[in-house]
């Protein structure tokens, strides 16, 4: 059972090696570049909600401290 599933994706792992050992470093240059891009956006979104849900909880809590002393 074993061995049949290895032979039966033999094909597509070498398939996968050759299209990689085509690679040039140019490339590799251009796909890593891709990467650490994709990387760089989804921490800066990150960081970005989490600064606009602290701004906005500190608003919320600025519009109830004036709301309060208003009706006092």
């Amino acid at each position: 059972m074993i061995t049949e599933k290895i032979i039966s994706n033999a094909p597509y792992a070498a398939s996968a090696v050759t299209v990689i050992a085509g690679f040039t470093v140019k490339d590799w240059g251009v796909i890593i570049g891709v990467i650490l891009t994709l990387i760089t956006v989804i921490v800066n979104w990150v960081y970005k909600h989490r600064q606009d849900q602290r701004e906005s909880a500190l608003f919320n809590q600025k519009i109830n401290h004036h709301q309060k002393h208003k009706n006092n």
